[in-house]
C-alpha cells in the first residue's frame, strides 16, 4: 500500500513543462461535447497508464499527440465506463422512490386507517435504508469507474473495465489507498467550492460598485435624467456580469479538470503497486492473486522519496 498521492501527483504536474498551458488547452477541448471529453480522458488516463507500467514521465507534450495510437479509443472507453457507473446510484434512487413513494407512500397512509402510523414508520425506515444504499452505491460507483478506467486503459479493451470481480479484488486489496484518493478528490472540491463562493461574492460587489460609478455616483432615479442613469447602470452591470460569468465558468472548468488530472495521476500510482508489467491476459489472475494477496506487496517506499 502506497501513500502520499496528493504530493506525488502535484509534484508530477507542476514539474511537467508547460503544464498550465496544457491545462488551459484541455479545458478548451473539454468544451466540445463528447469528442472533447474523449480526448481529455484519453490524454489523462494515457499518462496514468504509463505510470502504472513504471514509466515516470511528465505530461505528454501534445494533447492530440496520440503517440500510442489509442488516444481516442482509450478516451471512449473511460467515458463509457464513467457513464455506466454513474447509472448505478441513479437506479438505486429510482427503486427507492418507487418503493417509498409508491408502495409505502402517502397514498397508503391516507387510506389504511389505523395502519397509517405503522406504514409511516415503515416508509421512514425504507427511506433511510435507500439513502444509505444510495451513498454506498455512489461510493463504489466512483471506485469501480476509476479502477475500471485504469484496467481498460492498460489492456486497451472496454471489456477489461467491466470485470467486476477483478476490479473488486483490486479495490479490496488496497481499499485504504483508493479511499485516500477519494479523500483528496473531495478535499480539493471542498476548497474549490469555498474559493468559488468568495469569488462570486466579490464579483457581485464589483458589479454593484461599477453600477454606482456608471451613474456618476447618483443613484436617485428622480434626478434630471433618470432614464439615462438607470440604463447606464443596467448596461454597466450587465456587461460586467456577462464577462465575469464567462471568466468564472471557464475558470471553474479549468479547476475541475485540474482535479481530474490529480486523480488520474494518483490512480496511476495506486495501480502501479499491482505489478502491471507482470499482468498477462485480462482474464488471468493478477500477481497479488497468485501470491494469495500478500507476497511482494505493501513493501514499497512511500511516494515522493
Amino acid at each position: 500500500m502506497q501513500t502520499g498521492y496528493f504530493n506525488a501527483a502535484w509534484h508530477d504536474i507542476k514539474n511537467s513543462p508547460g503544464w498550465f498551458g496544457k491545462l488551459l488547452v484541455l479545458t478548451l477541448v473539454s468544451i466540445i461535447p463528447i469528442f472533447g471529453w474523449i480526448v481529455v480522458a484519453g490524454y489523462l488516463y494515457g499518462w496514468a497508464r504509463d505510470l502504472a507500467w513504471g514509466v515516470h514521465a511528465p505530461l505528454p507534450a501534445h494533447v492530440f499527440g496520440n503517440e500510442d495510437g489509442k488516444l481516442y479509443s482509450r478516451g471512449f472507453f473511460v467515458v463509457v465506463i464513467g457513464l455506466v457507473c454513474s447509472l448505478i446510484p441513479w437506479l438505486v434512487e429510482v427503486v427507492g422512490s418507487m418503493v417509498t413513494g409508491g408502495y409505502l407512500g402517502s397514498g397508503w397512509s391516507y387510506h389504511a386507517g389505523f395502519l397509517s402510523f405503522p406504514l409511516g414508520i415503515a416508509s421512514g425506515i425504507a427511506e433511510l435504508a435507500f439513502f444509505v444504499l444510495s451513498l454506498a452505491a455512489s461510493l463504489f460507483a466512483v471506485f469501480f469507474s476509476w479502477v475500471g478506467a485504469m484496467r481498460a486503459s492498460i489492456y486497451g479493451r472496454l471489456s477489461a473495465g467491466f470485470q467486476i470481480g477483478k476490479i473488486w479484488n483490486m479495490v479490496r486489496h488496497d481499499f485504504g489507498g483508493i479511499l485516500r484518493i477519494l479523500g483528496m478528490f473531495l478535499l480539493l472540491f471542498a476548497v474549490i467550492a469555498v474559493v468559488t463562493t468568495v469569488l462570486v461574492l466579490l464579483a457581485v460587489f464589483l458589479c454593484l460598485v461599477i453600477g454606482f460609478f456608471a451613474t456618476g455616483g447618483n443613484m436617485n432615479i428622480n434626478a434630471s435624467r433618470p432614464d439615462a442613469a438607470i440604463m447606464g447602470m443596467v448596461f454597466a452591470v450587465g456587461g460586467v456580469a456577462v464577462l465575469l460569468s464567462v471568466v468564472a465558468g471557464f475558470a471553474s472548468m479549468a479547476v475541475s479538470l485540474f482535479v481530474m488530472m490529480m486523480v488520474a495521476r494518483a490512480l496511476g500510482y495506486w495501480t502501479k503497486q499491482f505489478d502491471v508489467p507482470a499482468w498477462r491476459g485480462q482474464d488471468d489472475p493478477m500477481p497479488f492473486e497468485l501470491a494469495g494477496g500478500s507476497a511482494g506487496f505493501g513493501k514499497q517506499p512511500p511516494l515522493g522519496r
